[in-house]
């Protein structure tokens, strides 16, 4: 190597180093200084009736505001903060410069009430998470009982989406898995138009498997004109055999 070659090496090193320091030096600078300072967490719009205000997320994020510099901040610390309400499903946060911290929180969606190893009532999300604490007083959701885990769990919600698609106006207040017996749901259904607003109450039997589609939508097919019928008739049924196939009993109650 000639000694031109190795002087243009040695000042593209030189330049490279100083150009190094200058931004590792703008970086500190930039780090500690106060144009930087959060002023404000700013939480994205929430859906009515939130089950968490702006307020307790703002709490749980923890950013000291006027105090810490955007550039510190830790991001995954903030989010772990807030996702340890078991309401919070999913958060993104984004940093805005020069000055404020974004927000925005999704929040889990109960479809049922199941009841816990404990003997109180949780939510449960269509994904089969159990989270929070509830009551039957609370919520007009269905109440789960007996199941296992989350595969079964969203087995179990996925019938009732589908019971609620075809059997409108027939509420499923309960669903209970048992060992011996399977699947057992308890409905609510209006007796006719003339009823002056009264309901019958009946068990379903639906037999161990409620897969849907495959299995389970032409049971409910089966079961749904029987329930219409007995609406229509204003018959009030106490129990309803609904795990033989095409075949469904009924058992009336007296004065029906």
């Amino acid at each position: 190597m000639s000694s031109t070659q190795q002087k243009w090496t040695w000042l593209s090193l030189i330049v490279s180093v100083i150009a190094t320091l200058c931004v590792g030096a703008g970086l500190y600078m930039a780090a500690h200084s106060p144009l930087f300072l959060v002023q404000v967490v700013e939480i994205g719009d929430l859906p009515e009736n939130a089950p968490v205000d702006a307020q307790e997320i703002t709490r749980l994020a923890g950013v000291p505001v006027g105090k810490v510099n955007l550039f510190q901040l830790d991001l995954a610390r903030i989010e772990k903060n807030i996702r340890s309400n078991p309401w919070v499903r999913e958060v993104r946060i984004q940093k805005k410069f020069p000055q404020t911290l974004s927000v925005s929180v999704q929040f889990r969606q109960p479809q049922a009430l199941i009841e816990t190893s404990q003997g109180g009532l949780a939510y449960v999300d269509r994904e089969g998470t159990v989270f929070g604490r509830a009551t039957t007083q609370q919520s007009a959701l269905p109440v789960l009982s007996g199941l296992n885990d989350a595969s079964q769990i969203q087995k179990t919600l996925r019938f009732i989406d589908a019971w609620d698609r075809r059997l409108q106006k027939s509420e499923l207040s309960s669903m209970t898995w048992d060992v011996e017996r399977g699947y057992r749901a308890m409905v609510v259904y209006p007796l006719g138009p003339s009823s002056g607003g009264v309901y019958a109450r009946a068990r379903v039997d639906l037999g161990q498997n409620i897969d849907v589609p495959a299995s389970a939508d032409p049971q409910l097919a089966h079961l749904s004109s029987v329930i219409e019928y007995l609406k229509a008739k204003s018959i009030a049924a106490r129990q309803i055999w609904a795990d033989s196939g095409k075949k469904i009993v009924v058992r009336t109650s007296r004065g029906s």
